[in-house]
């Protein structure tokens, strides 16, 4: 049976904790650091040439947040990583679903499996900040106990600073998770690694900021183990937390606290200076939408048309959890169907169509690992909460595992490979 398969039938088995009776807490950490390791070696921005000929399909995956039964469906829809069939997933594997921690196992098992056909890339859920805000932390302890899931979130914490920020495919379509992103300002000169962060900081600025380009995210760092709008993680925040608007320009987004508002015109020169005729992002459901005041489209069909530049291109948000948020404290619910955006070699890998599903229900029975009371991560966040909490959730991990923490190197992926243990059993 393969892994996926075992995995569906310890959640539907009583309690939380059948998980153990597929992979052991040792062999978890080694798949993730098998995984880990492959991804370290990838660049920020992964740039994919593929030969039309060879007729490879690519399909974009976008937010999953821990809907594992969905997952399944989605890939009984759209394939599984093959040759002739690659997927990426666009960041938030995990988080506000019951089923973070299997999703994350198989996927990363794929990317050992088919490294080259299985993509993983950030989202914003993918740091320390949002991992243990919004249920993932929560989940490991419910399911491995507290002693392995200290040990385990090292290990993802090392795995998602690991993952790349963008994807770009035959130099025609970008992938990325929020969206555009800010030219960085250079770098204020000094000494030693405890020097003061450049000023101003990011959110500070005023007015219109400067758009980046491809070549930026190309040089920039994968934005540390959390992403926060800082110094050298600046681009990184931006890619992962920015939002397309109906408005023009390009502003620092005031109501999330972190990214930037792009409108119509910034895709477009953005597109134009790259080169780029399609631009696929994720990052919003049908509840970030429903709360807007812009007028932008609901995510009720999993994915909209936000920038369509005639003769240019286009920008689409794509969002793979149908019935989401699967936890509510309200009677009211989105019934939103899940997509799956797919590039075809025979139109250039830059005129997108999508797959379309249900949710899997019922769902087998679970509860919410987090606060339900948390505001959710499409509204303003504390920033000096997250530092705070990502520092606190360091040491913890640092004093229960030896891991160097925060000072000791938090990003894995910037030339050296990461450490791994020896490899676990087969697992696809």
């Amino acid at each position: 049976m393969s892994l996926a398969a075992e995995l569906d039938k310890s959640t539907r088995a009583p309690g939380v904790t059948a998980i153990d009776r597929v992979l052991s807490p040792d062999d978890m950490a080694a798949l993730l650091a098998d995984c880990t390791a492959i991804l370290a070696k990838e660049p920020t921005l992964v740039e994919m040439r593929l030969d039309p000929a060879e007729g490879v399909r690519v399909s974009v995956v976008g937010d999953t947040h821990g809907q594992f039964h969905d997952v399944l469906r989605l890939m009984e829809r759209a394939g599984t990583p093959a040759p002739g069939n690659m997927l990426v997933f666009n960041g938030d594997f995990i988080d506000r679903g019951a089923w973070g921690v299997e999703t994350l196992l198989m996927l990363a098992a794929w990317k050992v499996a088919a490294p080259s056909r299985a993509l993983l890339l950030r989202g914003n859920h993918e740091s320390v900040y949002c991992a243990s805000t919004y249920g993932f932390l929560g989940e490991m302890e419910a399911k491995l106990g507290p002693k392995a899931a200290k040990r385990l979130f090292v290990c993802c914490k090392r795995l998602f600073s690991s993952l790349p920020l963008g994807l770009t495919v035959n130099g025609a379509t970008l992938v990325v998770h929020g969206g555009l992103f800010r030219k960085p300002p250079k770098a204020v000169k000094g000494k030693g690694k405890k020097r003061k962060r450049r000023a101003p900081e990011p959110w500070e600025e005023e007015g219109e900021v400067e758009l980046g380009s491809l070549a930026d995210l190309r040089k920039s760092r994968k934005g540390g183990m959390d992403p926060d709008g800082l110094g050298g993680a600046a681009l990184a925040t931006d890619v992962l937390w920015s939002d397309p608007t109906t408005s023009e320009g390009l502003v620092v987004n005031d109501s999330r606290g972190v990214g930037l508002l792009f409108g119509a015109d910034a895709t477009e020169r953005f597109l134009r200076e790259n080169g780029l005729r399609l631009i696929v992002r994720s990052h919003e459901g049908p509840d970030a939408r429903d709360s807007r005041e812009d007028g932008m489209a609901g995510m009720g069909d999993g994915w909209t048309l936000d920038h369509d530049v005639p003769g240019v291109g286009k920008l689409v948000t794509v969002f793979s959890a149908p019935d989401y948020p699967q936890f509510q404290d309200t009677e009211k619910r989105f019934n939103n169907r899940g997509a799956v955006c797919v590039l075809r070699p025979e139109t250039g890998y830059c005129d997108p169509s999508f797959v379309q599903f249900e949710a899997v229900l019922p769902r087998p029975e679970a509860r919410p690992y987090y606060d339900m009371d948390v505001p959710g991560s499409d509204d303003e966040l504390d920033v000096d909460a997250m530092d705070n909490k990502s520092q606190a959730t360091s040491l913890a991990t640092s004093q229960a595992t030896g891991d160097a923490g925060p000072d000791g190197g938090d990003e894995v992926g910037s030339g050296a490979a990461a450490e791994s243990p020896a490899p676990g059993p087969s697992l696809v």
